[in-house]
């Protein structure tokens, strides 16, 4: 027993000695712990507002004020003081994070065109138009443009103190606005047109280019519109027309995957492909080191809707109404070409995105009739237009990951 036990000793020695060799022949590394990939610090998302009637663009004031346009209702009242599409301002006076509190709205206009492409063109869908975006002029003047339909065009200037003033342009909707760098001019996605308007506040208007139809002969649609701080760039999001399915030969609202973002030359007109494959490209915004953000809207058409459908009645089944609901999301593309990262998924119908002074965002979501009922992903639900604020989604990294 014991000259066996000395044996195994000589061998556990001897073995320490080679793996002790071996270590020391591969050097520091292969002592030190594995290195872990960082990950993103995960976004805050926050309901900031609520119950609104389709939200639509945002401004925020040099004091933190929200401007919010609200397309309304979608009833196309004949009486023009039933008509539901709003401007107001919201303060956060107590503070506490949100607009939701007693006083902190005060509405400019109460009384603006609205109407649903359901009625009017017989889209089968649920989309609701009246005002559209909202633009804060460095001096004070507020720009707001409105689509109430056929002679209700407008893109208003209005004085700081709110009352309304000239029509700028009155041709073709124009879905989402955007300052030239100098904000001497206003650059305009026409969806009825497919085409980028440039405006300059003297009301003079160019066509500064058409968009040609996408990769299965749809029309481009553009819907969103945001200029690059870094060198004046106009990004448009295409959101793509009705298209024939290749599979059964109806028309279908959208093809998923042909919508886009491209980058275009507002002198020169030429454009090119910036972020391709996204289904419902809604609206587009970029910050100043180019980190780029999408809004697409839905991932699917889904419950297209007869031209005589309720949409105001409260016992209706609960339909989504041509865009499956819930199915919305915000991407951020990071401008060194990193992975795409999404900050939100699973929104209900978002359509407007505005980056804030502190590199947070403001997305409005709940398009359509305002409390009809809808699937949600716990069951039936209704319409709620609201705006969320996302933040902390920056470059940082969680230290434990470090």
């Amino acid at each position: 027993m014991f000259i066996t036990n000395n044996r195994f000793r000589i061998f556990q020695i001897s073995a320490l000695l080679w793996l002790s060799a071996w270590l020391a022949g591969c050097g520091s590394s292969a002592l030190a712990p594995p290195t872990l990939e960082p990950t993103p610090t995960p976004p805050r998302i926050t309901v900031i507002l609520t119950d609104l009637q389709n939200p639509r663009g945002v401004a925020v004031g040099p004091e933190g004020e929200l401007y919010v346009a609200e397309a309304g209702t979608g009833y196309d009242a004949a009486d023009p003081q039933k008509m539901t599409g709003k401007l107001s301002v919201f303060r956060d006076l107590n503070r506490d994070g949100d607009f939701m509190d007693e006083g902190e709205m005060e509405r400019w206009f109460s009384h603006l065109p609205t109407y649903n492409a359901l009625q009017f063109f017989n889209s089968r869908r649920d989309e609701v138009n009246g005002p559209a975006d909202v633009l804060l002029h460095e001096d004070g003047r507020v720009f707001l443009s409105v689509d109430g339909g056929l002679d209700k065009i407008a893109l208003y200037e209005i004085s700081p103190d709110g009352r309304i003033g000239r029509n700028l342009a009155g041709r073709s909707n124009m879905n989402s606005i955007a300052f030239n760098l100098d904000q001497t001019h206003i650059y305009a996605a026409a969806s009825t047109a497919n085409q980028l308007y440039d405006i300059s506040l003297d009301g003079e208007i160019r066509e500064a280019v058409t968009f040609p139809e996408l990769a299965h002969g749809q029309q481009a649609v553009p819907a969103g519109v945001a200029v690059d701080p870094r060198n004046g760039d106009v990004l448009v999001a295409l959101f793509s027309g009705n298209v024939r399915d290749p599979s059964t030969g109806n028309f279908i609202p959208f093809m998923p995957g042909d919508a886009k973002i491209v980058r275009v030359n507002p002198e020169t007109g030429e454009f090119q492909d910036e972020i391709t494959g996204l289904t419902t490209a809604v609206d587009v915004a970029i910050d100043e080191e180019g980190n780029i953000f999408t809004v697409e809207m839905a991932s699917i058409y889904a419950d297209l809707l007869p031209k005589l459908f309720d949409l105001f009645d409260p016992d209706a089944p609960p339909l989504h109404g041509g865009y499956r609901r819930f199915s919305g999301k915000i991407t951020l593309y990071p401008a060194d070409g990193g992975e795409p990262r999404v900050l939100a998924d699973g929104l209900d119908m978002p359509t407007n995105i505005t980056i804030g002074p502190d590199g947070e965002l403001y997305v409005s979501v709940g398009q359509g009739t305002p409390g009809r009922p809808i699937p949600g992903p716990d069951g039936p639900t209704r319409i709620v237009g609201q705006v969320l604020r996302i933040e902390r989604f920056d470059h940082e990294f969680a230290k434990e990951n470090a």
